[in-house]
């Protein structure tokens, strides 16, 4: 299994945009195979920095929904509430692979 954590930096204004848009991410996300479990942190009381966490079976099924069109989409239509591009991390989870 692995898990990905997905770095946002957010406009303070449009944070409460931003959230609509993570929820629909997650909604989706939830019909993938291999998805597992996920988690939306953000810093403290200023919601700037936002970090998705993310646990997927394997590097092949997060691999799948990341490329798939439905997530491109969606992830697109959130661009311009960002300060800059999302940093994505993926972290196998010792113990767990096959």
């Amino acid at each position: 299994m692995i898990k990905v954590l997905l770095e946002r930096r957010i406009k303070r204004a449009d944070y409460p945009k931003l959230l609509g848009y993570l929820q629909d991410l997650r909604a989706a996300a939830v019909y993938q195979p291999g998805y597992v479990f996920g988690e939306t942190l953000v810093r403290g009381k200023d919601p700037i920095d936002t970090i998705v966490i993310s646990t997927w079976m394997s590097e092949d099924h997060w691999n799948a929904w990341l490329t798939s069109q439905e997530r491109i989409e969606l992830d697109s239509a959130m661009t311009h509430l960002l300060l800059e591009e999302p940093k994505i991390r993926v972290y196998k989870i010792l113990g767990t692979e096959t």
